[in-house]
């Protein structure tokens, strides 16, 4: 009806849009009117957060398939106490080794399995973004 079934067939097979599309619908027209209204600023403001957070691990999506492959020492790690899909959000400090060039540090979020969270001292492999090295992917 009116076209809905199209566009929620469409926000299931593209996380991107269906974020997008919270978003707008979280912050514009009559229902983002509404919940500012009825629901509050803090409330709007910690939706917003989750979808930043959100946005942003779709985007890590993408380095999962063209990043660079490197292993990594954890040298630090603290949680955020963010959740991905029910897997804890670690900061990390690391020592990186590239499989070609020169090592480096980075800090970095990463969502990482609950079942193995890394511990100092341990070796990880990982994809990172040549471009911006605090973006990375546990793999």
């Amino acid at each position: 009806m009116f076209g809905i079934n199209k566009k929620i067939k469409d926000m299931q097979k593209d996380p991107k849009k269906a974020i997008d599309e919270a978003d707008k619908t979280l912050n514009t027209g009559l229902t983002g009117f509404l919940t500012k209204s009825f629901m509050g600023k803090e409330f709007t403001q910690q939706m917003n957060q989750g979808l930043d957070k959100a946005k942003q691990y779709t985007d890590y999506n993408n380095i999962s398939q063209t990043g660079m492959g490197a292993t990594a020492e954890v040298l630090t790690i603290e949680d955020t106490g963010a959740l991905v899909n029910f897997n804890p959000v670690v900061r990390m400090k690391l020592r990186v080794q590239p499989q070609f060039g020169a090592g480096f540090e980075t800090t970095a979020e990463a969502a990482v399995s609950k079942i193995a969270v890394p511990r100092v001292g341990d070796k990880i492999n990982i994809k990172y973004n040549p471009v911006n090295t605090s973006e990375i992917v546990v793999i």
